[in-house]
């Protein structure tokens, strides 16, 4: 079983190119089966070829490096300044209420992308790291919800946390490596960036864009404050309750026929939110609309519905059709201005001709009404809908506020219903009030707002808020974002939904923290309130100084804050403004605040080059800084936005620790022995889709790649290390900045322009697709691909070259300086995204990191040449590849009568033995011709690249008469063969017409050196006996 697995070892190591180990191996190997004399010729040969080989020099270990790369503030920021940088990267602040997810993670290394190219470019860069400190998150987990501390307790403990936070963000920030002038923070605790709120809220409510009104706005009950649109979240599995219920009218129309006047006459009316039926004023009907009038025969009662809502009448009851009459039918237009009776009264309302008609309960037309959906008739609770707030403004209907701050009702709804919250007991008190005017009652699972903070249902309730009218912004917010860049492009019309139509912004929240709203009000008329810009100057020229505490320090009295100036001009003596005003509690929306970082940050004359940031970021802060830099300098504060997804675990779920999948940036580097660059390509590959999938098995992919990589950078450095000691260190133009020609060419065999082809085009693609376009996962795609190609085919057939020719020999030195060029580009393209392998890569190269700035100039030039002037050999190579795949396909399946291999080979390389003649008859087709191509070296043919990539014995081309000895393949079927054998051919590559004549070279053995089946009777062959002999006499 041992002598099984070393024979096996053995193998592996000489496919793999360690050939000196595999000798070793089978010396032990040969010791075991006690063959003396075999052992004794193998260790005399090993001892004898060992020092004649090129053996590598690795620069780095195979496994992942843990080192983190150091933060140098001269690389990227840190001697620049934001007025005089030429390109400006805002940082969105993240939210510091807790450690890092993936999502930060995906984030910042998105940003970090961008930074590390622009530098690549040529640019000084800007980019400062911010946070949002501020808000409902930080206060919950701070003081819970605990609504009896005093504001200033609240506020302590928020200020701790978010300091905590953020720190611990900081330096997790740091380990990923992220670039940034980590010496100039900002966050929206800093007093500055507060004074610069106070002061845009004065510009913004000078130039009328900011009112505080009366209107229904979205209200938490667990937080008991107002939450704008863009805090909310819906769920599609909220239930609520399905009622429809009966609205009598007290007169009966004229449209009516007479025999069924002494019916009451009822319109049906269907909601889901019973308990705005206490705030109900009126019903709306479609005026366009066409409706029935049905008699139930059961209930004696004239019921009206939308037409298309009598089947579903009849299903909802459970009565047959034959249960009710058609009496009419007629549009909407026909209800207009009929009373009713209020469903939760009583008693009966005023007569119609009463003197107060126009504040009785009424029927009336609205647009609103939606024809598919519901009975045709909707209830208006002007003070519980924003639809009925303005329908109300509209006909002068009244507004009546039922509903106090912890979402009960007050005792103006009556004293059945007073002290009970809405959404719970408050709905079952109203259906149970509404009595025998219930028609039907079930549930409904619907798409319902909540509050993404605390993930409960929210109510619409009419309050006074400060409001930012959006209307006055629609328009020139749409001119602005039309000249911004979106990446990728198709998002850019996400944006549209959040500026057209958007209703007013609420930015007051009766919270503690936060940045307050510099108002006053008098004590005794609570809405009349003073905003006045010398007041408020005041107040911010404080807050600049010492921060907002003092807002809420009672201890401070109003007249130490008011200047003189605005007491003289409001009348009021310092006694006055002590007892008769009082200070506003409410504080900013963070949206409001986060939204103006560009003011805080920016310079007054820039906007930010780039922002980075997520999806959702649509909805908060992209939307919010755009409409506040319009109203406040006409502009958007960004030219372009590059947006990302979110991410989520394998199954598309967003990670929970209920779902039992959170995994955190911690772990993964923790997996990978701190190795920054596995999470840096995972963030790559997810780049700007929709989703990012985290998961173990997709980190373990990742890790498997870039190992792949690591190892093709780890080979190509081990065989150059004798090139770099001769030349003391390798200089070329791109490492020392000139702009002359990168290198020649001339010298390299086809093969290795065939590899600066490759390489070519995917620096071309990076610089002029992948990075101008942020399409980071194409290009992971691309160098996976270039990897695998430059592993199997290029390092296959050069590793004879590498280690077994003269170590100065043209062949070697040509295929070193090949190296050296893959190398030096593949670091510039990858450096932005795998900066700690880079660096091994230049510590490898005796190059200093601080040499990338503006190599970009340098290197598209070389790598548009290469693409071009050997734009025809990837088709050729490929060919070439293929024809490998298919003789090895079928070398494995052709036996004799006895099961044996017709085409015996060595199984880490089947055609080792093989001399191939390609039938010359195939002169004139495109794919003879790129064949040909690869074989110019005729007269040795064992020398071309083609026989260097088939990696048999020989290869030439002749005519097919040549068949003594050999095996006749007709390529004709190998496609079938080769799909066969499950082995994926390029499409474009067609080898049928073709044909070749196989000859095993029995009468050869292998080199002792290097191990090609080209020497007689196991001498050395004739490439490596003048070398062991000229390497004999120069030893002696």
């Amino acid at each position: 079983m041992l002598c099984c697995v070393l024979y096996k070892l053995s193998g592996w190591l000489r496919f793999t190119g360690y050939s000196v180990l595999s000798m070793t191996v089978k010396v032990h190997l040969c010791f075991l089966l006690q063959r003396r004399r075999t052992a004794l010729i193998a260790y005399y040969r090993l001892v004898s070829y060992k020092a004649t080989l090129n053996i590598p020099v690795f620069p780095f270990p195979i496994g992942l490096s843990g080192k983190t790369s150091q933060i140098r503030q001269d690389l990227i920021i840190g001697n620049v300044s934001m007025t005089d940088a030429d390109f400006i990267l805002h940082d969105g602040p993240p939210y510091a209420n807790g450690p890092i997810h993936f999502g930060h993670a995906l984030n910042k290394i998105l940003k970090d992308f961008v930074a590390r190219y622009q530098k690549l470019n040529g640019k000084s860069v800007s980019f400062i790291p911010g946070w949002d400190c501020h808000g409902l998150p930080i206060e919950l987990i701070s003081v819970g919800h605990n609504l009896s501390l005093p504001p200033t307790e609240v506020r302590r403990a928020s200020l701790q946390r978010a300091i905590l936070s953020m720190t611990d963000q900081l330096a997790a920030f740091k380990e990923l490596n992220v670039l940034a002038d980590w010496n100039r923070l900002y966050s929206t605790l800093d007093p500055s960036y507060q004074a610069t709120v106070i002061r845009a809220f004065h510009d913004l409510y000078v130039n009328g864009f900011i009112v505080r009104e009366h209107k229904p706005v979205y209200w938490s009950r667990t937080t008991r404050s107002a939450i704008s649109d863009s805090e909310l979240e819906y769920n599609s599995e909220h239930e609520s309750p399905s009622l429809y219920f009966l609205v009598e009218l007290l007169m009966q129309p004229a449209w009516i026929p007479t025999r069924y006047r002494r019916y009451p006459t009822d319109v049906v009316v269907w909601t889901t939110t019973p308990w705005t039926i206490v705030a109900n004023e009126a019903i709306i009907f479609s005026p366009s609309e066409e409706y029935s009038v049905l008699l139930d025969r059961a209930t004696e009662r004239n019921l009206i519905v939308a037409s298309h809502f009598v089947p579903l009448l009849y299903k909802l009851l459970d009565r047959a059709p034959s249960r009710f009459e058609l009496i009419k039918s007629l549009r909407g237009e026909c209800f207009e201005n009929y009373a009713y009776e209020p469903p939760l009264s009583r008693q009966r309302v005023h007569h119609p001709h009463d003197y107060r008609w126009r504040h009785c309960y009424r029927l009336m037309p609205g647009e609103f009404v939606e024809h598919d959906k519901g009975t045709g008739f909707v209830h208006c609770a002007p003070a519980h809908g924003k639809e009925d707030f303005d329908f109300a403004r509209r006909h002068s209907l009244p507004l009546r506020a039922l509903v106090d701050a912890e979402t009960k009702f007050t005792r103006e709804a009556g004293a059945d219903l007073a002290g009970l919250f809405v959404q719970d007991e408050g709905n079952s008190a109203v259906i149970n009030r509404l009595g025998d005017r219930v028609l039907a009652l079930g549930t409904i699972q619907h798409s319902y707002p909540y509050e993404w903070r605390t993930k409960q249902p929210v109510i619409t309730r009419l309050s006074k808020q400060w409001f930012i009218n959006t209307d006055k912004l629609e328009g020139p917010a749409k001119i602005a974002y039309a000249d911004v860049d979106v990446f990728p492009p198709e998002r850019k019309s996400m944006m549209q939904a959040f500026i057209e139509k958007r209703p007013f912004w609420c930015i007051s929240r009766q919270r503690n923290w936060g940045v307050p709203i510099p108002a006053l009000f008098h004590k005794h008329h609570h809405n009349r309130v003073l905003v006045d810009g010398d007041f408020i100057e005041a107040v911010a020229e404080r807050v600049s100084k010492e921060g907002s505490e003092f807002w809420w320090d009672s201890a401070i009295s109003n007249s130490q804050l008011i200047p003189p100036g605005c007491l003289e001009k409001w009348n009021l003596t310092p006694c006055a403004a002590d007892t008769e005003l009082i200070r506003g509690t409410d504080i900013f929306d963070v949206w409001f605040e986060s939204g103006l970082s560009w003011l805080a940050v920016l310079p007054k004359d820039r906007v930010a080059d780039v922002c980075v940031e997520g999806l959702d970021q649509f909805r908060g802060w992209f939307s919010s800084s755009l409409l506040l830099s319009v109203a406040l300098t006409k502009r958007a504060p960004f030219k372009s936005l590059v947006v990302h997804g979110f991410t989520a675990d394998s199954e598309g779920r967003k990670m929970s620790k209920s779902l039992g999948n959170v995994l955190s940036p911690q772990e993964v580097l923790s997996a990978t022995g701190g190795c920054t660059d596995v999470l840096r390509r995972w963030a790559a590959a997810s780049s700007l889709g929709t989703r990012s999938t985290v998961s173990t098995s997709s980190f373990n992919a990742h890790t498997v790649a870039y190992k792949k990589l690591r190892n093709m950078f780890r080979f190509m450095l081990g065989n150059v290390h004798d090139l770099v000691a001769a030349e003391g260190r390798v200089t070329s133009p791109l490492l020392t900045g000139s702009s002359s020609t990168l290198a020649t060419t001339e010298t390299l065999s086809l093969l290795d322009k065939w590899c600066l082809c490759l390489v070519g085009n995917f620096c071309v693609n990076c610089f002029e697709v992948y990075y101008p376009q942020h399409r980071y996962e194409g290009l992971i795609a691309d160098c996976d691909q270039l990897v695998s190609r430059i592993s199997t085919t290029y390092f296959n057939a050069v590793k004879d070259i590498l280690y077994c020719d003269a170590s100065d020999s043209a062949d070697r030195r040509a295929v070193q300086h090949t190296f050296i060029l893959i190398t030096k580009v593949l670091r510039y393209c990858l450096g932005p995204i795998l900066p700690d392998l880079m660096e091994e890569v230049d510590a490898a190269l005796g190059v200093s990191s601080n040499t990338i700035t503006g190599v970009a100039q340098l290197l598209l030039p070389a790598a548009v040449e290469w693409s071009r002037d050997f734009a025809h050999l990837p088709v050729a190579v490929a060919r070439a590849c293929a024809l490998r795949q298919a003789i090895a396909a079928r070398q494995r399946t052709e036996v004799d009568g006895e099961g044996a291999q017709l085409w015996p080979g060595p199984a880490e390389n089947p055609l080792a033995r093989l001399h191939i003649i390609l039938d010359e008859n195939g002169t004139g087709d495109k794919g003879f011709e790129d064949l040909k191509c690869l074989n110019e070296d005729v007269d040795a043919g064992y020398k071309s690249v083609l026989c260097k990539i088939l990696r048999c014995a020989s290869v030439r081309f002749g005519s097919t008469s040549e068949r003594a000895n050999c095996i006749e393949l007709c390529l004709d079927d190998v496609h079938e063969v080769v799909n066969g054998e499950k082995v994926e051919l390029d499409p474009e590559v067609d080898l049928r017409r073709f044909t070749c004549l196989l000859r095993v070279a029995h009468d050869s053995t292998q080199c002792p050196r290097c191990r090609r089946y080209c020497s007689i009777n196991k001498a050395l062959c004739a490439r490596c006996a003048p070398l062991v002999l000229g390497l004999q006499r120069a030893s002696h």
